[in-house]
């Protein structure tokens, strides 16, 4: 059999194999033939020397979804809405039918949400996790209800919320109120593990009843102790602690700053931790806050995980070395969002006279947990 005719008889009988649902190794995992034979079915090969992620380096600049943030409250109401948000969605996923218009990585989802002085968000819970940092909020007036727990909220704070922790936001404050939210809701939803319940659909009330203060978790699990009575649950993937008020983080960023604590790739940097498991603050996603010091530029690295960076105040430049989409440079303005697929290789440089403060959260856990986080540290700055 000629070349030619062995290669129109594997197509043949390929064809006929995915009728039937089949498929095998030589068109799929092989790290050569697949290449041939990728184009015509629409695959990439499995088996690839390195990482080869779907998602693309890109940057969301904070005034311009925050106009279309404001364009779309004129048309419908946070109640109406349930969630009034604009989602950032990855140019390399939103083709692929399963990520859709809701992913900025195969794991995450990140968005902005408002709610204007005087509005609320009905209640609902849900098995996706959720990170929000707050980047805009009147002086008092808003809060969030976290199983039945009232937390006050301001700028800079880190709000936590676990599995199927039912909430609900009110802003009864003076201005309005805007946070990034980061949830694993595309990760969920691949598990085919989604479960809702909300005061849309029916199930829950409008708005959950009161028993208590926030503060109080934040004075007892927050500060190391723990109540023999337990508040809350105390499985290990539930993070009691709720709110990581931002004046502790600025502090403690200050305090090592002061100290000469700073590490050449990633600053001065904290990560917020669950004190019940002392791992991550959520199981499925890592979240840190850095302090970058004025004039520096930081060492590259690159690892697994996919990772989203909110810079909070100052000037900062996210440097892609090397990525599926090439070479970018990214030139940060105060709550601008950048994300940056697994194996990106980066740096992260301030070249202003002051500090400068970045937000991240990633899905680092989930590479851990599965044996799958690597990463290399580059020594210089290139």
């Amino acid at each position: 059999m000629t070349y030619q005719g062995k290669e129109e008889s594997l197509i043949e009988l390929f064809d006929d194999m995915l009728k039937s649902n089949m498929s095998n190794y030589y068109m799929t995992f092989h790290p050569k033939a697949a290449e041939r034979f990728g184009g015509k079915y629409g695959i990439r090969p499995l088996f690839t020397n390195e990482p080869k992620p779907l998602a693309l380096p890109y940057m969301w600049k904070y005034r311009e979804a925050k106009s279309k943030l404001y364009q779309l409250s004129e048309l419908i109401s946070a109640e109406e809405s349930e969630r009034r948000t604009v989602i950032f969605v990855n140019p390399g996923l939103k083709n692929i039918n399963f990520f859709g218009l809701s992913s900025i990585a195969p794991t995450l989802y990140g968005g902005l949400q408002l709610i204007k002085a005087g509005e609320r968000a009905p209640a609902h819970r849900h098995t996706p996790v959720n990170v929000r940092f707050v980047l805009e909020a009147p002086e008092k007036g808003a809060y969030i209800i976290y199983d039945g727990f009232k937390v006050d909220i301001g700028p800079g704070d880190v709000l936590v919320q676990s599995n199927w922790m039912l909430h609900d936001h009110h802003n009864n404050g003076d201005t309005d109120l805007i946070w990034l939210a980061g949830l694993d809701s595309p990760f969920v939803s691949y598990l085919s593990a989604m479960f809702y319940e909300g005061f849309v659909t029916g199930g829950v009330d409008e708005e959950q009843p009161i028993k208590s203060a926030g503060d109080v978790l934040t004075e007892t699990y927050g500060s190391s102790l723990r109540p023999s009575r337990p508040l809350v649950s105390h499985d290990p993937w539930y993070n009691p602690v709720i709110k990581y008020p931002w004046r502790n983080i600025l502090r403690s960023l200050t305090h090592l700053h002061s100290m000469g604590n700073l590490d050449q790739h990633e600053g001065v940097s904290v990560e917020l931790t669950n004190p019940l498991s002392g791992g991550p603050a959520l199981p499925t996603i890592r979240i840190t806050t850095t302090l970058i010091p004025p004039k520096t530029d930081l060492y590259p690295l690159r690892r697994t995980e996919n990772m989203v960076l909110v810079n909070f105040d100052g000037e900062i430049v996210v440097e892609v070395m090397e990525s599926i989409d090439g070479k970018k440079t990214f030139h940060l303005a105060d709550h601008d969002v950048v994300v940056l697929p697994t194996w990106t290789k980066y740096r992260l440089s301030n070249r202003d006279d002051r500090p400068a403060i970045l937000f991240t959260y990633s899905d680092a856990p989930i590479y851990k947990s599965f044996g799958l986080y690597r990463e290399i540290k580059f020594e210089g700055t290139r």
